[in-house]
């Protein structure tokens, strides 16, 4: 069985082609299966007859631009454990707060470090590789996570989270009252490095206060310059 399956969808020849050629040498050293799609229509294509585990997507794409896939492949229940990480030229923090809002786990700057592309490929494998076990219900302050089934309850009535959100949901609740530094939280929930880690972390955070709602989002403190605690 393969630890990782990827799609990668980028429309430039020389990318194209680099990608093709590293993805041969890591397929090498650790279980890898990849396609590569030119756009946006050949990439649901190969989705419609492949399960895959993480997909490489560049923003600009002829016809359907990269953000409007992300949104098309979140609405799709089968697909909502993939991850998504996108590959752009912009790298301000507003691009970065619309990748996630729609949908998106991390993204690179164009021209990428090598290394960290491959730390995100061993971050996905070991994650792979853990046994799955059933694991209780949390509850904490009118919040309820049900890990094993991936559900979230607030106040009663169901709440949908995309997984990244609902990862530190469960480091929220189950050390509550417990001041989490930035770096920790990162670290647990994406277990690689990355050049735009801080963007991504604060976005997610945020994204989760919305989820919880007005009351329960408030439980959720900054702690300015230490990190995030979670009031029950």
């Amino acid at each position: 069985m393969f630890l990782h399956r990827m799609l990668v969808v980028e429309d430039h020849p020389d990318m194209h082609r680099f990608y093709d050629t590293l993805l041969r040498k890591v397929g090498r050293q650790v279980a890898l299966e990849y396609y590569l799609a030119k756009s946006v229509p050949e990439a649901r294509r190969i989705l419609k007859r492949q399960l895959v585990d993480l997909i490489i997507l560049d923003w600009m794409l002829p016809g359907v631009c990269g953000l409007d896939f992300v949104k098309e492949i979140r609405a799709e229940p089968t697909h909502k454990d993939i991850l998504i990480i996108m590959v752009t030229a912009k790298c301000m923090a507003k691009d970065c707060a619309e990748a996630l809002n729609n949908g998106a786990d991390d993204f690179m700057s164009k021209p990428f470090n090598v290394d960290v592309f491959l730390a995100r490929l061993r971050s996905l494998a070991r994650r792979k590789e853990r046994p799955w076990q059933a694991e209780a219900p949390i509850e904490c302050g009118g919040v309820r996570l049900d890990p094993s089934r991936g559900q979230v309850m607030v106040a009663g009535k169901e709440v949908h989270m995309h997984p990244k959100e609902m990862l530190l949901l469960e480091v929220f609740l189950r050390r509550p009252r417990i001041l989490h530094t930035p770096r920790d939280l990162w670290d647990r929930g994406w277990a690689y490095d990355s050049e735009n880690w801080e963007h991504v972390l604060v976005t997610t955070i945020s994204n989760l206060k919305k989820s919880l709602g007005p009351k329960r989002g408030g439980q959720l403190e900054c702690r300015r310059g230490l990190g995030y605690v979670f009031k029950d």
